[in-house]
């Protein structure tokens, strides 16, 4: 065909070498030359099929609820393990085996077998759960995790789990953060944290720490924690039984003379009570008069109570600072064998707490709604000399406002005589 093709094309040049049309023959005779070539060379091509082979199926196993949670020992968890699996994104229906696995040694639990693992399969959404198999907390408390997988892939599902003691609402006490002031909206200078123990288990004669992994919450009346941006936050108690909320940030709402409250609850009844109040900010503090310098016989109380007020910078006339939580500490000291003191100094005698607190090197009071704060009596030690007693209040989280560091001091100074 192309010779013929070659044949025609020249014939009709000659032809029309005869009406003077030679260069319009050359380019018929390169085009057709052209159009041959491209059909043989990318004939074939336009016509064929290039199979392309599927992806791989990738499978995962993730946990679907209860990912996080805590059992009294000896006891079931409250909701069943899940997990959800998926193929390349999408469930993959009915009847692909789950195994759920808890360790075989130390802190765990068994399924409804008396076993420490059991198989399930998933349902047409690609959930697999134990929920006819429950899982109870073994006698050994402590944290682990439950594993959840399947042989059809390496992906696996974990779930967290802690075997605790049973609290004792009567052993649930503040660990930190209560009582305590802060200016309004900022952090508060000490974390809230809980201390829960478990009541006497025989052998065991004294109480013991619930252990790590219980869910303590803490609600407010408003304020925020960092963690959650709410009123209300979670934590888990570590190995000692303490649980410590994230850090709190007073509202903007001045508490004036009345503190609020900050409950931290826990199951079985738990509940512990922080004492917070927010303030104005507190700029100058200063020792009330009469109550500085002072001097007494050693071994017998001030005859003024040691007191400061506490104002804002607001000019040109300062506002009390109510329900500022002031503190006021004494030198510190010793005694040796024959109760001679190691330094000059006194101790605080709360007699209207309850019960009744001597021999108190540091108390803590709040201002009234004049701003004042004044602690009980405090009594010279048995060594004479002068010393400062320093009171301090919380400006907000690592600020403190001390008379010890005000320029010029205003330290309470006394002596012993």
């Amino acid at each position: 065909m192309i010779h013929e093709d070659l044949g025609l094309v020249r014939r009709g040049a000659m032809k029309s070498r005869t009406h003077g049309g030679e260069t319009m023959i050359r380019r018929a005779y390169w085009g057709v030359i052209a159009s041959l070539f491209l059909a043989l060379a990318f004939g074939t091509g336009c016509t064929s099929n290039t199979a392309t082979a599927p992806p791989n199926a990738v499978i995962t196993v993730a946990a679907n609820a209860a990912y996080q949670q805590n059992a009294v020992i000896g006891t079931p968890y409250a909701m069943p393990f899940s997990v959800q699996v998926m193929s390349n994104g999408s469930p993959v229906g009915a009847g692909v085996v789950v195994t759920f696995t808890a360790p075989s040694t130390g802190a765990g639990g068994t399924f409804s077998n008396g076993q420490t693992f059991i198989s399930t399969t998933t349902d047409a959404n690609g959930i697999a759960k134990t929920n006819a198999s429950p899982f109870t907390a073994n006698g050994t408390a402590g944290v682990y995790n439950v594993i959840g997988a399947s042989p059809s892939t390496e992906s696996t599902a974990t779930f967290n789990c802690a075997n605790t003691g049973l609290p004792d609402p009567a052993l649930a006490t503040i660990a930190g953060g209560s009582p305590q002031s802060t200016t309004e909206g900022t952090q508060f200078n000490s974390a809230l944290s809980v201390l829960i123990k478990s009541a006497a288990v025989p052998p065991a004669t004294a109480p013991t720490p619930v252990g790590a992994g219980l869910v303590v919450t803490f609600t407010a009346p408003d304020g925020t924690f960092q963690d959650t941006g709410l009123d209300t936050t979670t934590a888990l108690t570590n190995a000692s039984g303490v649980a410590t909320a994230a850090p709190y940030v007073a509202s903007s709402v001045v508490s004036g003379t009345t503190p609020y409250n900050v409950i931290a609850t826990a199951e079985n009844g738990v509940s512990v009570t922080f004492i917070l109040s927010n303030t104005l900010m507190p700029a100058v503090i200063t020792p009330v008069a009469g109550s500085t310098p002072q001097m007494t016989t050693s071994g017998t109380p001030f005859a003024n109570l040691l007191a400061v007020t506490v104002v804002d910078n607001t000019t040109p006339v300062p506002k009390a600072v109510e329900g500022a939580y002031v503190t006021f500490t004494a030198p510190s000291f010793t005694l040796n064998s024959s109760n001679v003191p190691s330094a000059s100094s006194g101790l605080f005698w709360d007699v209207n707490a309850v019960p009744p607190a001597y021999d108190l090197p540091s108390v803590s009071v709040w201002t009234d709604a004049s701003g004042t704060a004044t602690p009980p009596a405090f009594e010279a030690n048995a060594l004479p000399g002068t010393y400062n007693v320093t009171a301090s209040v919380v400006v907000s989280s690592g600020t403190t406002l001390s008379t010890d560091n005000e320029t010029p001091k205003n330290d309470f100074v006394l002596t012993n005589q």
